[in-house]
């Protein structure tokens, strides 16, 4: 049951790879992956490595270190970590070569560099170093120097993303309390500044752009965060004390709810001011920022449980094609946008990940910057990781109300379900997802739908039977429509529990009503908002021919 069998297929098809209706490439040709970037994914991580692979092996060093940067460029996936090595090992042979030409050159001549040839190749030593680090970094265009250090005011970089406000939750700082910002000293807090309602977003950001230059020009190496706020009932409204356009220090998160614009500046990183256009109040990023967490922990935890409780060296190891797919993508950290991952806390934006953790809640954690969590407490200390608890990804159906509910990070999505027929019903108990498979083959085509999370005998899966879902016509399976089972099966890691009852429990009674509150998340709006842009593709569909015997 739940297994796989093999329909007949010629001997020479595993090798051939369809490029399109007429072309085919063979994998054993030995220009299969040049092949590859010229007429089927001129991006391929995996193409760019094994060409890069080989020019080094030729001795092509500058080839090699194109299709290594090529692969840097999407990010996560299976090669990102192996081409950033092998970069940082050419520029140590580059280092050990130039030293070598040093030596080589002092014994033909039978005495010491003079100092005009020692400096020069020093300097040139420096200078690769420095080209390749800026390569690596991919920031060389974008870093800047703090006030402190150049004097003029920050550059900035503005953009429009998914809403991404401030939260409170962060590895770095406490659970938000009741009373807001009480005992919060005022220079720590965020700030806001009001505009009047037909202010436009350049006046507005020119505005926050002054009142940002005037914090920093205080206290260049304080992060600070700027909200904007379009001040309803016009100017009347405005007190001398928060006049328009100047900033002032919000007086709890509730204050927070409505921006619609974000600046942050975080000397430490060296970048410059963001600002972000927000299309929700604040608790959406909140919500997404604790999914995210939530999906990669679980994915984490069972990538140990399979790996003799070790986890992966990086968290690209569980974005891997079928059958290891314990995720299909590393979601971004909604509140910067960001996928970067730090070995350690640095407020970068992105996720901290401690490999040698001895748990998935503390390997995994996100990086916030303390100025950028709008309402929370300043920056505690590390025991504030613990305010954090790991809560795993689980969904639970309720067969009596032919619901499915998934829940991660304290978040409630739902989607309507079909279950199986009085003659074979859908059984209860709690199932772990085994498998994660894309438009898998069933004995009739279609049969799974769109994708399916495997649970054993059973299944969650798609169908195009649209009267279906919602009704007890399956044969055992939980059955989703093709566009919800997508969207869940973006969000439900490998591992995660499946629990089927019923009715519900006292836990269960938290609706998608309560959702409406955050942001009206469902599950296609949490899956496209952690989904990070160019995110690369996995292959999570099983072989050719393999073939899926759920009940269905």
């Amino acid at each position: 049951m739940g297994g796989a069998t093999k329909r007949f297929s010629h001997p020479l098809e595993p090798q051939l790879v369809r490029v399109n209706k007429n072309l085919y490439i063979s994998r054993g040709d030995p220009q299969y992956f040049d092949k590859v970037i010229r007429y089927a994914d001129k991006t391929s991580p995996e193409a760019h490595y094994r060409m890069g692979e080989r020019a080094r092996k030729q001795g092509d060093l500058s080839r090699a270190l194109f299709h290594y940067q090529e692969v840097m460029k999407t990010y996560p996936s299976p090669y990102y970590s192996d081409a950033n090595r092998a970069l940082h090992e050419l520029a140590e042979r580059e280092e050990s070569d130039l030293a070598g030409v040093r030596k080589e050159l002092e014994a033909a001549t039978g005495r010491k560099f003079n100092k005009f040839l020692r400096t020069f190749l020093y300097a040139l030593i420096v200078i690769n170093l420095i080209l390749l680090v800026v390569l690596l970094s991919g920031e060389g265009g974008k870093q800047t120097a703090s006030a402190a250090e150049n004097g003029p005011p920050p550059s900035y970089e503005s953009h429009a993303v998914q809403p991404q406000q401030g939260n409170s939750f962060s590895p770095e700082a406490a659970s938000l309390r009741p009373e807001g910002f009480s005992g919060v000293e005022a220079d720590e807090r965020p700030y806001l500044v009001r505009v009047v309602p037909d202010t436009d977003n350049a006046r507005a950001e020119a505005l926050i752009r002054r009142e940002m230059e005037h914090l920093i020009g205080r206290n260049p190496q304080k992060s600070r965060v700027i909200y904007g706020i379009r001040q309803r009932g016009g100017t009347a409204d405005f007190s001398a004390d928060t006049a328009a356009g100047q900033a002032f220090p919000a007086g709890g998160p509730a204050e927070l709810e409505n921006a619609f614009v974000l600046a942050q500046y975080v000397p430490a990183l060296r970048k410059p001011v963001e600002i972000t256009y927000l299309g929700e109040g604040a608790p959406r990023a909140e919500v997404l920022t604790r999914i995210g967490t939530q999906l990669i922990r679980t994915a984490l935890r069972t990538y140990a449980a399979d790996h003799g409780g070790k986890f992966p060296g990086s968290l690209d190891e569980l974005v891997r094609d079928y059958p290891g797919n314990y995720l299909s993508f590393v979601p971004r950290e909604a509140v910067s946008g960001s996928i970067r991952v730090s070995p350690s806390y640095d407020g970068g934006g992105g996720w901290v990940y401690r490999p040698a953790a001895g748990d998935a809640g503390s390997a995994l954690t996100p990086n916030l910057p303390g100025a950028s969590l709008a309402g929370v407490l300043p920056p505690a200390s590390a025991a504030a990781q613990a305010n954090v608890p790991f809560e795993p990804v689980q969904v639970k159906v309720i067969k009596r109300e032919h619901r499915l509910i998934l829940t991660a990070g304290g978040a409630v999505l739902e989607a309507r379900a079909g279950i199986g027929r009085p003659e074979s019903p859908t059984p209860d108990g709690t199932f772990a997802v085994r498998e994660r498979v894309i438009a898998p083959a069933g004995g009739t085509p279609g049969v799974y739908g769109a994708a399916a999370l495997g649970l054993g005998a059973i299944a969650v899966h798609g169908t195009a039977d649209a009267a279906s879902v919602g009704a007890a016509r399956s044969l055992g399976c939980i059955r989703l429509g093709d566009a919800d089972m997508l969207a869940l099966f973006a969000l439900v890691p490998k591992g995660s529990a499946v629990r089927v009852a019923e009715a519900a429990s006292a836990a269960d009674g938290r609706s998608a009503a309560g959702v409406a509150t955050v942001g009206r998340l469902d599950l296609a709006a949490a899956a496209a908002a952690l989904k990070p842009p160019g995110a690369p593709g996995v292959r999570e569909s099983a072989p050719e021919g393999s073939v899926f015997h759920w009940l269905g």
